[in-house]
C-alpha cells in the first residue's frame, strides 16, 4: 500500500517531464520585438502593401511549402499574393485587430517561445449590408531571431507548421480555430 503513493507520485513526475514546457512571460525585449512586427504587420495591411504583409510568413514554411508542391518559394508567394488580391475584389477589411495584451505564452518542449495571440477581423463582402465578424488565434514566434506570425486556424496550415517545426508537435493549438458571427 505505501508504494501505490509513490507510483503515483512517479507518474505524475514523468507526465510533468513529457508535457511542454509552462507559460511565461515575454522579456521586455521580446515584447517590444513581437509589438514592432505586429505593428508593421498592421501598417502594412492598412497601406495594402501585400510585399509587405507577405513577411510574416517564417521562412521555413515558405520553404516547406514550396517542396511539397514542388515549385519555388517566389511561385508559392505570388500564388499567395494573387490569392489575397482576388479575396480583397470581393471583401473589404472593415477593422482588424491583432490583441497583444490578451495573449497567452508557451514555451515549446524544445524552449522555442510561443505567443497566441486573439485576432479579429471586421469583413463586410460585396452586396451584403451586415459585417462578418471572424475571432482566431494567430501564433507569433521567434525564427532566427525574427518574429514571425501563422494562421493556425487550418488544419493543414498546422499540419506544415510541425513537418517544419517539429517542436510543436504535441502544442494545443484547439484555440485556433475561427469563430464566425454578425455585427
Amino acid at each position: 500500500m505505501i508504494l501505490r503513493p509513490a507510483l503515483r507520485l512517479l507518474a505524475a513526475c514523468l507526465l510533468l517531464l513529457a508535457a511542454p514546457a509552462l507559460a511565461r512571460d515575454l522579456t521586455p525585449a521580446e515584447q517590444a520585438g513581437l509589438q514592432a512586427r505586429i505593428d508593421s504587420f498592421e501598417a502594412a495591411f492598412e497601406q495594402g502593401d501585400i510585399d509587405a504583409v507577405f513577411t510574416v510568413i517564417p521562412p521555413g514554411i515558405l520553404a516547406t511549402t514550396a517542396e511539397t508542391y514542388e515549385i519555388t518559394e517566389a511561385q508559392v508567394l505570388s500564388a499567395m499574393k494573387e490569392a489575397l488580391t482576388e479575396a480583397m475584389k470581393s471583401a473589404a477589411i472593415e477593422e482588424y485587430r491583432i490583441d497583444l495584451a490578451s495573449a497567452t505564452v508557451g514555451e515549446t518542449a524544445a524552449g522555442r517561445v510561443y505567443v497566441l495571440i486573439p485576432t479579429t477581423a471586421y469583413i463586410r463582402l460585396d452586396g451584403q449590408d451586415e459585417t462578418r465578424r471572424s475571432d482566431t488565434v494567430t501564433l507569433a514566434f521567434q525564427d532566427d531571431d525574427a518574429w514571425y506570425l501563422v494562421r493556425i486556424d487550418d488544419v493543414q496550415q498546422v499540419g506544415i507548421l510541425e513537418t517544419t517545426y517539429p517542436d510543436f508537435e504535441g502544442v494545443d493549438f484547439s484555440e485556433g480555430g475561427t469563430t464566425q458571427g454578425t455585427e
